[in-house]
């Protein structure tokens, strides 16, 4: 994981390793990412600080950081307000840019990029929410033959939780494995077509692989020589001329 720049410290820090933790378990990172993320976490470094002063002054009236008295004695939005508003707009619009969920608060994100949940181990837990990236994960780990209770224990759910919001991926178990050869394939074929050497190679790797694991999907000519008897087989090879028979057709032998 690509280290956090200098200058970020505290809030900012973790803001940098939550986002790319996430963004790493999806694509690839790169240069101009980082960069994003590094405006990123610290906006949102910026807008839990000023949070957190208006939660102070709030402490005896929870209006106090949040309304203050404008010129003409009107109250209006104060400007701790104002700029925790304009903190968090910063970090949501490059959020979304970098396709990280902006309702997450990046600062229960865990090692594996799973959200903490509170009351994590103890009753009274909030009810699990399936999303999008959860489901792509547990299609990937049936895909690698995980078992079901393996693949509970790493969305950190029960075994019936995961019957529960997973029933269609589970029954689709035989053929998850089929389903991610097949889009490496394409991958490697989209990038090979696009005059990607490696690809080109990778997808050689892929196609030989392929025919090892299955050998009847071998050429048809290759079928029907498998299919030829012993005496097929002789009576075809003795049709076929040696190269001194041609020599001797050509008048080329003494």
């Amino acid at each position: 994981m690509p280290a956090a720049p200098d200058g970020l410290i505290g809030n900012a820090a973790i803001a940098w390793a939550a986002m790319v933790r996430t963004i790493a378990q999806s694509r690839s990172i790169t240069e101009a990412d980082l960069l994003q993320i590094e405006i990123a976490a610290t906006a949102w470094s910026r807008w839990r600080a000023i949070e957190t002063k208006i939660a102070e002054v709030g402490a005896g009236n929870p209006l106090a950081g949040e309304v203050s008295k404008g010129a003409n004695g009107q109250l209006q939005v104060s400007a701790l307000r104002q700029a925790a508003t304009q903190a968090r707009s910063e970090f949501n619009s490059l959020a979304v840019a970098l396709g990280i969920d902006t309702q997450t608060d990046l600062s229960t994100i865990d090692l594996f990029g799973y959200p903490d949940r509170p009351g994590r181990g103890r009753k009274g837990r909030p009810a699990y929410r399936p999303n999008i990236r959860d489901r792509n994960r547990v299609r990937l780990l049936l895909a690698m033959g995980w078992a079901t209770a393996r693949i509970a224990g790493a969305l950190e759910v029960s075994v019936p939780t995961l019957h529960k919001y997973f029933r269609v991926e589970l029954r689709e178990r035989e053929v998850m494995r089929d389903r991610l050869d097949a889009r490496r394939l394409e991958i490697a074929m989209e990038h090979a077509n696009a005059g990607n050497i490696s690809a080109l190679r990778e997808l050689g790797k892929l196609i030989e692989r392929q025919e090892a694991m299955n050998p009847k999907a071998a050429s048809p000519a290759a079928k029907d020589e498998a299919k030829l008897g012993k005496k097929e087989a002789l009576l075809q090879a003795a049709r076929k001329p040696t190269a001194d028979w041609a020599d001797l057709i050509e008048g080329k032998l003494n």
